[in-house]
């Protein structure tokens, strides 16, 4: 892990109120699937799930909490997801809530995004704009994956820009 620095990005739901989302993205599909794989084995992360843009993605993860959704390109300038609200994202999202709702799925204590083909500016944006979702749902961080190390970035801005080992239990454990 970095000089002495200790990041806590994994509050759950019943600890912020809001459902925290969480984009990973890398710079290697590998790295980030190796990543992914090693963070979602962690006993903590079981009421987690994924939203990927890939199909075969719970194959290559081991995971069993995984949704693939349809990947609409913006339907803005800006590139807001939201506009038309049919962004494959926002309806991935839109129907996990409702789902969890009435109890058609289990809670979930936060949400991972499998961002390798996704603006994370994109999803931030969204879930501030999107009424719907930015009532249920928290943007918390975006991991990058580069080798053997994460970059993390916020937005409340502690830890922003931290460079920390590949080792998810250093990212797990509390400040």
């Amino acid at each position: 892990m970095a000089q002495g620095v200790r990041l806590s990005v994994f509050e759950t739901s019943r600890q912020l109120g809001r459902i925290p989302v969480i984009a990973v993205r890398g710079e290697n599909g590998v790295e980030q699937t190796a990543f992914l794989k090693k963070l979602l084995a962690h006993a903590s992360m079981r009421d987690s799930v994924v939203l990927t843009d890939s199909v075969h993605r719970d194959v290559a993860l081991g995971f069993d909490r995984i949704e693939a959704f349809v990947w609409a390109p913006a339907a803005s300038a800006e590139g807001c997801l939201c506009c038309g609200l049919n962004s494959g994202l926002g309806d991935a999202l839109r129907s996990l809530f409702l789902r969890v709702l009435t109890k058609r799925a289990k809670p979930i204590d936060r949400v991972f995004i499998d961002a390798a083909s996704l603006a994370v500016e994109q999803i931030a944006f969204t879930l501030k704009h999107a009424p719907f979702l930015g009532q249920r749902y928290l943007y918390q961080a975006t991991l990058t994956v580069t080798g053997q190390w994460i970059v993390m970035a916020n937005q409340v801005g502690a830890g922003c820009g931290q460079r920390c080992d590949f080792d998810e239990n250093n990212i797990l454990k509390p400040i």
